[in-house]
């Protein structure tokens, strides 16, 4: 299918953005084709889908305009499943000041953004894990000299790094009496209050998040939800409902929050549609 497709093509740079189009919705169609089994790809298809791939952007020195968003979205989804689905390679030996830290750094960026914007009282984060982000962040709090981390987690592990701006409470991360415990660490001088879940990315769990954390958060700042991405959005499309899901539910029945996309400033985040910035 795409063999053919491709061997129609006239020369890379003569390529319209009509073509390109075709070409991504094609390729889409094939990989989605092989991911779930339905044909057994040949190194001649292999060949193709490079040849095609190849001919999807080719901008110069000078820029090229903005592709066709099919084109867009084709290249980043599959940047997307190789660094997510490579993970031995990619997000699980990522590391800061000698912890695990297990996120993708074009998304801290976006976060030390908002932390340099907003620079909050407290920063609430919701699945401590290995506390290597919780670290991060206190670090980022410490170049204003403000603000504190509260991590929470329902496991307590053993060696999570200290520091002076990070407070850890274990348990769950839904339960009200865990939520008062954050409700009682509020800032009192008017300062931000930024959410951060990666907990338990199970649907209901996470829209029991949002309900409970929405309240905390300050006008102008952000309930940023974490891996959105998985179930298909792009990846791990067998995960079943969850982040993306839970977001999308939590915005029908709320609307004191708006999906902020100029977040999204890299062309790829692991929490897409997740920053939610409050009005």
């Amino acid at each position: 299918m795409l063999r053919v497709a491709t061997r129609s093509l006239p020369a890379t740079s003569s390529l319209n953005d009509e073509q390109r189009a075709a070409l991504a919705r094609t390729a889409r169609s094939w990989l989605a084709a092989v991911s779930s089994g339905d044909i057994e790809p040949s190194d001649a298809d292999v060949s193709a889908i490079s040849h095609g791939f190849a001919s999807l952007y080719q901008p110069t020195f000078h820029h090229e305009p903005e592709p066709p968003s099919v084109v867009r979205s084709t290249i980043e989804d599959q940047f997307h499943r190789l660094y997510y689905h490579r993970k031995p390679h990619t997000w699980e030996r990522t590391w800061y000041r000698g912890h695990r830290i297990v996120k993708y750094p074009c998304d801290l960026w976006i976060y030390q953004n908002i932390i340099e914007e907003l620079k909050p009282g407290l920063i609430i984060e919701t699945g401590t894990r290995f506390g290597g982000s919780a670290f991060w962040l206190g670090d980022q709090l410490n170049y204003h000299q403000h603000g504190r981390v509260v991590s929470i987690d329902i496991e307590e592990k053993a060696k999570r790094p200290a520091h002076e701006r990070v407070d850890y409470i274990v348990g769950s991360s839904s339960a009200p009496e865990v939520g008062d415990q954050v409700r009682s660490m509020l800032p009192t001088d008017g300062s931000p209050v930024v959410a951060i879940l990666d907990s338990d990315h199970s649907y209901a769990h996470v829209l029991d998040e949002l309900r409970l954390y929405a309240p905390m958060i300050t006008s102008g700042s952000y309930l940023i939800v974490e891996d959105t991405n998985i179930n298909g959005r792009p990846v791990y499309p067998e995960f079943g409902p969850g982040p993306g899901e839970a977001v999308d539910d939590f915005l029908k029945e709320n609307s004191d929050f708006t999906v902020d996309l100029k977040r999204e400033v890299f062309y790829m985040s692991m929490h897409p549609s997740g920053f939610l910035k409050r009005r």
